[in-house]
């Protein structure tokens, strides 16, 4: 009985030490690298590996796989993809460096390859690379203009391919920031009274980004500077004011400072003209394009309300909810022909200016004293909140 049950017992033991091998076996081959020797497209299945490696999140052994079978296979019919997926590696890992490197990887691809079908996706993402590194308005603007830049490339040449309508739309977004940041460096200028920097500013905003949000307000800026008279240092120009005043009217004609706009041209005698009728409509119907879509994956709790604008001041992530074609497609080259700032009648002192400028501040109508006297109490009492957060 004794003999029979330990004889039973090895035999069980032995059916489950080999069972274990069995699957052990079957698990460690299952795991083994392929043996691409063997295989009559090796290159393809590196390819393939790679593909499936950036899926995983394996970003830095798909860029080895990808790398020997570029070294290996330099005339595979899967270079230039594998070259383009070197740059998706980079791409989707995210980051500052990583899409330093992708964008690098995008170019190259776009260099070597011109003429292949995946040129404008690179060209995308060659912009998008910049776009994901953007931040608010009042930071650098570095990533902003290479943004602009990589998205009126993609537009330019490749303005009919899948990837033209939503390089577009990021476009339009991209050239809002720098409109933003443009118009508070001017109003900045504006509120303390140097008019000859105000208005460089103002035109060069008014004149390059036509869809800015914020445009009819500059219009008006540059219709009241014009109209300031400084002795020797900021010569009045009613003739030019009345034209920005009618371009706010004529190009803006839902602007709130319409109204204003129309006072001003009778107060200076000149002709009120009449709405344009194309952008009349267009503004009529036009959508905002809305927050960047990365922003609006990432807000949580503390962008909601009252918390999402306190903690908004202090956080990098741009605003473009207002952005929109307003006045029509982006422009896809800068305007180089913009309006130059008359220089002052002759070159004269820092101090001899700043006695200009306070002769001119004090030398004012009734009217223009009580609002200028207003305006420095309502500056006093806020002159705590303007140190603390900027344009208050």
């Amino acid at each position: 009985m004794s003999t029979g049950w330990t004889k039973k017992r090895s035999f069980l033991l032995g059916a489950a030490l080999a069972l274990a091998l069995g699957v052990s076996g079957c698990h460690r081959h299952k795991h083994a690298p392929p043996d691409y020797t063997k295989s009559q497209e090796p290159d393809k299945i590196l390819y393939e590996k790679s593909l499936e490696d950036i899926q995983n999140k394996r970003y830095d052994v798909a860029r080895l796989t990808l790398q020997t079978l570029i070294n290996t296979y330099p005339n595979s019919d899967h270079l230039a993809d594998a070259k383009l997926a070197v740059a998706d590696s980079y791409y989707e890992q995210g980051g500052s460096g990583p899409l330093t490197h992708a964008e690098i990887e995008y170019k190259d691809f776009i260099t070597f390859f011109p003429n292949h079908s995946r040129v404008a996706y690179a060209q995308y993402r060659a912009g998008m690379c910049e776009y994901r590194q953007l931040k608010k308005a009042d930071r650098d603007p570095t990533h902003t203009r290479r943004a602009e830049r990589e998205f009126q490339l993609l537009l330019l040449h490749h303005g009919t391919s899948e990837y033209a309508e939503e390089g577009e739309r990021k476009l339009i977004q991209v050239q809002e920031l720098l409109g933003e940041a443009e118009y508070r460096v001017s109003r900045f200028y504006y509120i303390k009274r140097n008019w000859r920097a105000a208005a460089a500013r103002l035109v060069e905003l008014v004149e390059r980004y036509p869809n800015y949000s914020k445009r009819d307000h500059a219009l008006w800026m540059l219709g009241k500077l014009f109209q300031k008279n400084v002795p020797v240092v900021w010569p009045a120009e009613p003739e030019r004011a009345a034209g920005y005043l009618a371009r706010l009217i004529r190009e803006h004609p839902l602007s709130d400072y319409v109204g204003e706009a129309r006072d001003e041209l009778r107060r200076l005698g000149q002709r009120i003209p009449e709405p344009d009728p194309v952008l009349l409509a267009r503004q009529q119907n036009v959508t905002p394009i809305g927050e960047m879509e990365e922003v609006k994956r990432e807000r949580g709790f503390f962008d909601r309300g009252l918390l999402g604008w306190m903690f908004g001041m202090v956080g990098g992530k741009p605003d473009t909810s207002k952005a929109a074609a307003y006045l029509g497609p982006p422009p896809l080259r800068h305007n180089e022909d913009i309006p130059e700032i008359p220089p002052p009648q002759f070159p004269i002192r820092p101090a001899q200016a700043n006695a200009s400028v306070q002769i001119a501040q004090n030398v004012s109508g009734p009217g223009e004293q009580t609002e200028n006297e207003e305006k420095k109490e309502a500056s006093n009492k806020k002159s705590f909140w303007r140190k603390l957060i900027p344009f208050y």
